[in-house]
């Protein structure tokens, strides 16, 4: 039985994806190349400030737009405005699977240290489901997580008591909970690399298979903290997660023999105010709005003695253009985007790769087994 209904599922499948729509100039629907992208405004915003183990504010500068390899216009019917409409679609790089390179547009950090040592780059992950990298520049090869770089700090939502009461404001002693107890505030837990790790593991690696090996912590909570590698002199490392945007507090380096050196992108100016740091603030305007934006989107370059840094805030795309000039849209565009494109359910929600079940890729659905 299980077998038939596989072969009528397919059946149906196919059905579907022979059934492509064409509009009134016989434009199919599907992915065609880029012909022009009007581009948004570009930001760089501070704050997302979060707590450590002290209650101290942990300060973090965010730029704009995934870290992504290629963009495409993807062109179709929309049912529910009744028109036809296009909008950008990305493509990935699947280390997973073997590939490799790193962004070429998008939210990304790139650091070159002058000599070896040991760096410490200070992030805050808005989604422990988004993954996580640090690529190599020189082969486009990610380092591997928990071997090659660890991650320690803080996961939202779990706290641990402090020494300090929590003073109930209408009677100005310590608070009591409803047993009587009394209450302390409450401080972020800080968990180890090890700790962070064995989180990890015991939600993503089964029968010693790791689903989710650049997924930092478990679960869909914000994490922020601090990604340590090793580095080696004149290689460039690249930072950034490909569906979501990173956020950078600032970094620490070691250089082998030497001190540390350290960089905060954010200053508390105290009072409630925060600043971005002189090299980004000298390039946005009154509203944040970047101004020396280039190709690659705001460029912002900085560092200490021995370690050069390039921050590059990615433009994310307001409309795009499909080119018509070649051949029929889907067969043509996705024999290159075949290996990165995203896969979708039925419900339009993203999958990893080996989901089971029918799914939609390149705009065609087929039966993942």
């Amino acid at each position: 039985m299980k077998k038939i209904f596989t072969l009528i599922a397919a059946a149906c499948v196919t059905l579907s994806v022979n059934a492509q729509k064409t509009d009134d100039q016989g434009h199919a629907e599907g992915k065609y190349p880029v012909k022009n992208v009007v581009w948004k405004a570009i930001t760089w915003k501070n704050g997302n400030n979060k707590k450590d183990k002290d209650n101290k504010d942990m300060l973090f500068l965010m730029g704009t737009g995934n870290g992504y390899a290629t963009m495409y216009a993807e062109y179709g019917f929309s049912e529910d405005k009744g028109e036809w409409q296009t909008k950008a679609g990305y493509t990935y790089i699947d280390y997973e699977n073997g590939e490799t390179g790193i962004p070429d547009y998008g939210l990304y950090y790139q650091f070159t240290p002058k000599t070896a040592g040991t760096l410490k780059v200070c992030v805050w992950n808005n989604k422990t489901n988004r993954k996580t990298f640090i690529v190599k520049a020189s082969d486009g090869k990610p380092l591997t997580p928990y071997v090659e770089y660890t991650f320690d700090g803080y996961v939202n939502g779990q706290n641990t008591n402090t020494d300090q009461p929590k003073i109930d404001e209408t009677t100005g002693q310590q608070a009591v909970d409803n047993d009587g107890n009394p209450v302390w505030i409450q401080a972020p837990t800080y968990f180890t690399a090890e700790q962070i790790k064995e989180r990890h593991d015991n939600a993503h690696v089964k029968d010693g298979v790791d689903d989710n090996p650049y997924v930092i912590d478990a679960g869909n909570q914000a994490v922020w903290g601090w990604l340590t590698f090793d580095v080696v002199a004149g290689e460039s490392y690249v930072v950034y997660q490909q569906s979501s945007q990173l956020g950078f507090g600032g970094y620490e380096f070691t250089p082998a023999g030497g001190a540390a050196e350290s960089y905060v992108a954010c200053l508390d100016m105290g009072g409630g105010t925060i600043a971005l740091n002189t090299e980004f603030a000298s390039v946005v305007d009154e509203t944040g709005a970047a101004t020396n934006v280039t190709s690659k989107g705001s460029v912002v370059s900085f560092g200490t003695d021995n370690m050069t840094v390039e921050a590059v805030g990615g433009a994310e795309p307001e409309s795009v253009e499909a080119d018509f000039s070649g051949s029929a849209g889907i067969s043509t565009v996705n024999a290159e985007l075949n290996m990165n494109a995203p896969i979708y359910n039925l419900a339009g929600q993203r999958v990893e790769n080996g989901f089971k079940g029918v799914v939609i890729q390149n705009g065609k659905k087929y039966v993942n087994k």
